[in-house]
C-alpha cells in the first residue's frame, strides 16, 4: 500500500473514530455510579464505526 492522500485520509477516519471511542468510555467510567455495562457495551463501537465509515466507503471507493 502506497502512502498517498487518499490513505492518509481514511487512516485519520479511523484514528478519529477510535478517539471518539476511547473518549466516551472514560468518559463514561469516570462520571456513571455504575459504569460497568457502558463501559464493556462502548468499544463495541468502535467495530460498527469502523465499518460504516472506513471499510463500506473504501469498497465504495474501490468500486468508481
Amino acid at each position: 500500500m502506497k502512502i498517498n492522500r487518499e490513505n492518509v485520509k481514511w487512516s485519520a477516519r479511523l484514528m478519529s473514530i477510535i478517539l471518539l471511542v476511547a473518549a466516551a468510555d472514560s468518559l463514561v467510567a469516570m462520571f456513571m455510579p455504575r459504569p460497568f455495562p457502558r463501559t464493556v457495551i462502548m468499544p463495541a463501537f468502535t467495530s460498527l464505526l469502523v465499518a460504516l465509515f472506513v471499510i463500506l466507503q473504501l469498497n465504495r471507493a474501490d468500486r468508481t
